[in-house]
């Protein structure tokens, strides 16, 4: 129990950071379609004036004039400095038709974090029948070499039959917890994502069986330790997971792939190191983990919007020469994420946050972005300590020292 229990304790934390990079994509997709969003938006009401009936019935040196003020109506708009009172009687309509303008953006900007939460919530849920695909995939590969042998045998009746340590794969522990789990005797088998051919199966086994190295001299050796099963395994699925035509199959079925790929990997990670300690795979979707999961991203997400403007003002009168624009996108979500973990998540170390984040930032961002990152939030966190903005609870401050 407690070998299991770590083990889904650590299998918490990956996830934990996979949801932050799914936060940090959601702020990357909000900003830049938001920004797509202004212009559509204006570029809609500009269209749309000829058509306006203030517009239209006005005379030509009149509409001329609407055309030109317009632009700024919207820039005053758009900025919530747009003040009806200020404006002519004959004005008035075109600075109602800026604000409508501006209750459409945060219409399409709503719809658009809507969308982004969606599409988390919906890659989380599928995760768990991807790996499913993943490993089925796996135990065909395995069963296809036992399908090979016996091939040979019924194409030549002569031939001697491969001694047995040469298909000790097929006899392998982590093989049989597998089948196990793949194929319950009570019950239905789990559901996968995906089918896959029997072509794309031998395609696959050349690749993995009869091309690999290291699979040649795990076949060879009649005898074995424990560690070198382990070892093949490893090899093997991590081999698969690479391998381009897995890949080429998952860019077909999923569109976030992409993005998703690095969730299989993690729960390749846990079902691989179960194994290894004797476990029988449980293909079960945890509903209160996916809560979890959804909250944790949510307040990450909300949190950073929320204080968008005020962490930004933070940024600027902690960093000496700090311009907004000049630092890389990136690096820029990656700091407002850890700061607004740290703000909410009071019994998350900030220690673990900071490491997390700079994770994220050495696979992501740029070659000196992890420092750039590191040097940032730690001054904005000591900062945030002094005036009572960062306040952590007793486990979050036992590593953040």
């Amino acid at each position: 129990m407690e070998f299991g229990f770590l083990r889904l304790k650590k299998f918490f934390y990956s996830m934990r950071r996979v949801i932050r990079i799914k936060a940090m994509q959601g702020l990357y997709t909000y900003f830049n379609n938001k920004t797509v969003n202004l212009e559509d938006i204006r570029q809609k009401v500009y269209d749309g004036l000829i058509e306006e009936p203030d517009f239209y019935n006005a005379e030509q040196k009149d509409k001329t004039g609407f055309q030109m003020l317009l632009p700024v109506l919207l820039d005053e708009a758009f900025a919530n400095k747009l003040d009806l009172s200020e404006l002519q009687d004959n004005q008035k309509w075109l600075g109602v038709l800026a604000k409508k303008a501006v209750l459409a953006w945060k219409k399409e900007n709503e719809a658009e974090l809507d969308r982004i939460r969606k599409g988390v919530y919906q890659d989380i849920i599928q995760q768990n029948a991807i790996e499913i695909s993943f490993w089925q995939m796996f135990s065909s590969l395995i069963e296809y070499a036992r399908t090979q042998e016996d091939r040979k045998q019924g194409n030549f009746l002569n031939n001697e039959p491969s001694p047995l340590h040469e298909l000790k794969i097929t006899q392998h522990p982590y093989y049989n917890l597998l089948n196990q789990a793949l194929h319950p005797d009570k019950g239905n088998p789990p559901a996968g994502f995906l089918a896959h051919d029997q072509e794309l199966i031998q395609r696959l086994y050349t690749l993995l069986f009869k091309e690999l190295p290291e699979y040649k001299t795990y076949r060879d050796k009649k005898e074995v330790s424990p560690e070198e099963e382990d070892e093949i395994w490893k090899v093997l699925y991590r081999k698969l997971f690479k391998s381009q035509p897995f890949n080429e199959l998952m860019l077909e079925r999923d569109l976030h792939w992409s993005e998703n790929r690095i969730l299989l990997e993690v729960s390749l990670k846990v079902t691989y190191k179960g194994l290894g300690m004797g476990e029988v795979p449980q293909f079960k979707r945890n509903d209160e983990e996916d809560k979890e999961y959804r909250e944790f991203f949510n307040t990450l997400l909300d949190s950073s919007l929320e204080n968008f403007e005020e962490d930004e003002k933070r940024m600027a009168e902690t960093i000496t020469n700090w311009d907004s624009d000049r630092v890389a996108l990136l690096d820029k979500w990656i700091i407002h994420l850890s700061i607004n973990e740290m703000r909410k998540f009071p019994h998350i170390p900030v220690k673990v946050t900071m490491n997390e984040y700079l994770e994220i930032a050495k696979a992501y961002s740029t070659p000196g972005s992890a420092g750039f990152i590191n040097g940032v939030v730690d001054k904005l966190a000591t900062k945030m300590r002094a005036d009572g903005t960062l306040k952590k609870s007793a486990k979050g401050l036992m590593d953040n020292k």
